[in-house]
């Protein structure tokens, strides 16, 4: 209270004093000056309330901490203070963004009132926020008080995502297969310039609009037919005329994608164009027939035949039954690597390996008694090139003139199509990569770690074998935050990362992180005495990093606190109770003081749990 305000004041009560002295002995009056001492007090209450509330706004106006406090039932924006306007903009439109990007992930809060360090991306303003949240009242209505951080990420006009989104579009813009992803519902993300020229559209055209929007209803019918295997986590394969034009034959391939709950939510499809080898193939056989006869009847003259071959731009051979060449293009010599004068009237054995000879002799003459046509791919390392993928094709032919049957061959080039599946794999496994990897420590993240607990639980079960598991939590880490800032917690987080994954040798282990601040060790094949010695190392070289922390309760220095728990599985229980076990073990290391490590044992009651002497064992 300044010196105007207390001058003021003395100034009423000297004033007070003397009328009530001056009218002891008039009930009426004394009535009315008490009326009017009550009104005093109210002005009096209401003049400190008024004097608390504008102390309040000053504190958020001249704070360096971009502040918001949005309304909890219409999200309108009731007051942000200057600073948000300093991170963001002038004119308060990217303040409305983030504004309704906050409202929106506190209302999926249901009866919680506060949040802290929630971290989320605005794609549209490429940025990364992290804010903190909590209920008040403010001016008489529930709202949210926010207080935001911005997260520089490595690069500032690209997030991780959209350079995923590029690798992705890329590699569909190379690609002369028509291939498209899309939602459940048919919204399509995604598209190669040859799927979306079928509509005469371009990319950008037809990425974000549904399937509807260019299929007839009969036909979206048929796609939903053959996606049905699709939806529960199969691939599927088949050939179709095209949708759009049905003198197109397609050889297409449904792939589900999933999410990081392994729940398929979209379809990768591609197709591969197979008109023109289709109808290679039907002319090469009518051709074939055609000449076969020919060939009889001008008492197998091969010239005509061989023209026809030669003019064919795939390799083209030909066999009799006997096993020997009467005919082939130069493109089947250039593979095989011998002269077209020498390879005529050439027995097959003389080209084979020694490994395959055995095999294709069976495959051929089986070829030659049943006619099953026989398909597959190899890979021929050409002289003075780098080695071919092909698909060969073999079928049998039939001389109607003369009833001799021979072996038609096709070598189909599929080197590119190798590659850009190649390509696309090696996408799709990046994808998966950093969909396993927690981006702040670069260790396993929650979603890998709750795979591989699964994963173990069932092989010891099916083996009889014990696993151990660590739950550990950083000591006091939100004081840390609170007086070292955000940043230096994440750098803390880090390093304590490392040094767990250093301490833990043993190629099936797994550090995990699991949340925040809390850490999880999967420990395969392991008993309760080394889950003890490897948490005690752990807590050790923790310690020893020595990073300052003058608010821990526990220590000068950031330590950590481990719960242990060791099971063999047995099918009444799941691995939901060994971390349950390891998670009430920690609770019992923190009550207990922090930096040490409790093990939790089955046979007694929680509040029995024995804690562990450092002194006593050493890691």
């Amino acid at each position: 209270m300044d010196f105007k305000y207390q001058s003021a004041m003395q100034t009423i009560l000297n004033w007070w004093q003397g009328i009530t002295e001056l009218s002891t002995n008039m009930p009426v009056v004394i009535t009315l000056w008490l009326v009017l001492a009550a009104s005093l007090t109210n002005m009096l209450v209401m003049l400190v309330l008024s004097r608390k509330l504008s102390a309040s706004k000053t504190l958020l106006t001249f704070s360096a901490t971009p502040t918001l406090v949005l309304d909890v039932k219409k999200a309108s924006i009731r007051y942000a203070n200057p600073a948000i306007t300093r991170l963001f903009d002038r004119d308060n439109k990217t303040s409305h963004i983030v504004a309704q990007c906050c409202f929106e992930r506190l209302s999926e809060l249901s009866g919680e009132t506060s949040i802290t360090n929630d971290v989320f991306h605005i794609k549209q303003l490429k940025k990364t926020l992290r804010y903190s949240a909590v209920q008040i009242n403010y001016q008489g209505r529930r709202a949210w008080l926010c207080q935001i951080d911005h997260i520089d990420t490595n690069s500032s006009s690209i997030s991780p995502w959209d350079l995923d989104g590029q690798i992705i579009q890329t590699l569909f813009s190379s690609n002369s297969a028509f291939i498209h992803i899309k939602t459940l519902d048919g919204l399509i993300l995604s598209c190669s310039p040859s799927w979306a020229s079928q509509f005469e559209r371009s990319v950008e055209q037809v990425n974000g609009h549904f399937e509807h929007d260019f299929y007839s209803a009969s036909k979206l019918e048929q796609i939903k037919s053959c996606e049905k295997s699709v939806l529960i986590g199969e691939i599927q394969e088949y050939e179709e005329w095209s949708m759009v034009d049905n003198n197109i034959l397609l050889q297409t391939t449904k792939s589900p994608l999933y999410d990081e709950h392994k729940k398929v939510v979209a379809i990768l499809t591609v197709s591969h164009d197979q008109t023109e080898i289709m109808d290679l193939n039907e002319r090469l056989l009518s051709e074939n027939g055609e000449h076969l006869r020919i060939e009889a009847e001008l008492s197998r003259n091969n010239s005509l035949l061989n023209s026809v071959i030669n003019a064919t731009p795939d390799p083209v051979a030909f066999m009799n039954g006997n096993g020997k060449y009467v005919g082939a293009n130069n493109g089947y010599c250039e593979v095989v690597g011998v002269k077209h004068a020498d390879l005529l009237g050439m027995d097959r054995q003389q080209l084979f390996t020694c490994d395959k000879r055995s095999w294709l002799l069976e495959q051929e003459n089986q070829l030659l008694e049943d006619g099953k046509s026989v398909r597959y791919e190899e890979l021929l390392h050409l002289a003075g090139e780098e080695p071919r993928w092909y698909e060969i094709c073999k079928q049998r032919y039939l001389n109607s003139t003369n009833g001799e049957s021979g072996i038609l061959i096709i070598y189909r080039d599929l080197t590119e199509r190798k590659r850009i599946e190649h390509e696309l794999e090696q996408a799709i496994e990046k994808f998966d990569e950093l969909s396993s990897i927690d981006e702040l420590t670069k260790i396993a993240n929650r979603r890998t770690f709750d795979s591989k607990l699964q994963h173990y639980w069932s092989t010891h079960h099916r083996e009889v074998k014990q696993m151990s598991l660590l739950f550990c939590d950083v000591d006091s880490f939100k004081l840390y935050n609170d007086n070292y800032g955000h940043p230096m917690g994440d750098v803390v987080l880090a390093n304590i990362a490392q040094v767990m994954d250093e301490q833990v040798h043993r190629g099936a282990d797994l550090v995990a992180r699991y949340g925040g601040e809390e850490f999880a060790v999967i420990l395969p094949n392991t008993d309760e005495e080394g889950a003890i010695r490897l948490a005690n190392k752990i807590i050790v070289a923790i310690e020893q990093l020595a990073i300052t922390h003058a608010y821990s309760k526990a220590s000068k220095y950031v330590t950590l606190s481990i719960g242990i728990a060791t099971m063999c599985p047995e099918s009444e229980s799941s691995e939901a109770q060994l971390l349950e076990n390891a998670d009430k073990a920690l609770y019992l290391a923190k009550e207990h003081g922090r930096n040490q490590c409790w093990v939790y044992q089955e046979q007694v009651q929680d509040s029995a749990m024995v804690e562990l002497n450092f002194d006593l064992i050493k890691p």
